[in-house]
């Protein structure tokens, strides 16, 4: 006999909801996402959903924070031979199924605190990584600039725009340059 809801630890029912909304919101959106469409989807009542979590956004935010992680964790035991720059550029290749989702992040981080922390887990994964790529090219430069460089870039390819380079060309691009400058004329 199948437990009742009652019997079931909070923690899981509660990565039941976040299982039943990543599927949604990878089919739908986060606009075409519905508080209905996630209970149908995991089974129950809409005001199930709001015991557990606030808003869409909050779910949305939780979501976001599972499919990072997961994703993180894969990415590093897939890629851990492979350089920092390599890592990076895969990796958000990898990424790229949940791309509007992103840009979701976008537009519901100044609304909701959980959306923007799980957006700034995305941010400190790329600076993590190009910080890296920075040692191991042996380019001695302000790290932390550098990132914060690298994640404008890669911020800013993902506006709406008629002329982009892939994210990962562009970033290759800014490391290359650091680590070959151009030499300044003399005076």
């Amino acid at each position: 006999m199948p437990r009742n809801r009652a019997q079931i630890p909070i923690e899981e029912r509660r990565a039941d909801l976040v299982a039943a909304a990543t599927e949604v919101f990878l089919t739908r959106g986060y606009e075409g996402a519905t508080m209905d469409d996630i209970s149908k989807a995991a089974g129950v009542t809409r005001a199930n959903i709001y015991w557990y979590f606030k808003s869409k956004d909050e779910i949305f935010a939780a979501v976001m924070t599972q499919l990072l992680r997961r994703d993180f964790h894969a990415l590093a035991a897939e890629h851990a031979g492979l350089d920092a720059m390599s890592r990076l550029t895969r990796g958000l290749a990898s990424m790229r199924s949940y791309r509007s989702l992103h840009q979701a992040m976008h537009d519901r981080l100044m609304h909701n605190d959980d959306v923007r922390e799980a957006h700034d887990l995305w941010l400190e994964w790329i600076r993590d990584l190009v910080r890296r790529m920075l040692d191991e090219r042996g380019i001695d430069t302000d790290r932390d600039l550098a990132a914060h460089l690298i994640e404008a870039v890669f911020e800013a390819v993902h506006l709406p725009m008629t002329h982009r380079r892939p994210p990962h060309e562009m970033i290759r691009f800014i490391v290359d340059l650091m680590a070959n400058p151009a030499p300044r004329p003399a005076g």
